[in-house]
């Protein structure tokens, strides 16, 4: 039995440091992760919720980068952050 041909995998314009999306949200993780996280945390007071939640929002910012330009990166992000943690817990409310 043979094995199946793997297909190359397209490395142009990727460096060996990664994409630029990559590099902002490793950037905003290395900056912001720490105190977003333990903001989150107090709110929810579970760990893998925070966790989750810390992740929705850095990947909000990889979305919408324009929204980043001219404000105050943290303050975003927490507004974000609180806002997703809103949302979950009206969700939760709904469907008991």
């Amino acid at each position: 039995m043979t094995e199946p041909k793997r297909r190359a995998v397209r490395r142009e314009g990727v460096s060996q440091a990664g994409t630029a999306d990559e590099q902002l949200v490793r950037a905003l993780f290395d900056e912001h992760g720490g105190p977003l996280y333990g903001y989150v945390l107090r709110l929810t007071g579970d760990s893998g919720r925070a966790e989750d939640v810390v992740q929705e929002t850095l990947l909000r910012a990889w979305r919408h980068p324009d929204a980043l330009s001219g404000k105050p990166i943290r303050a975003w992000l927490f507004t974000v952050a609180r806002n997703l943690v809103v949302d979950q817990h009206r969700a939760r409310k709904a469907r008991p």
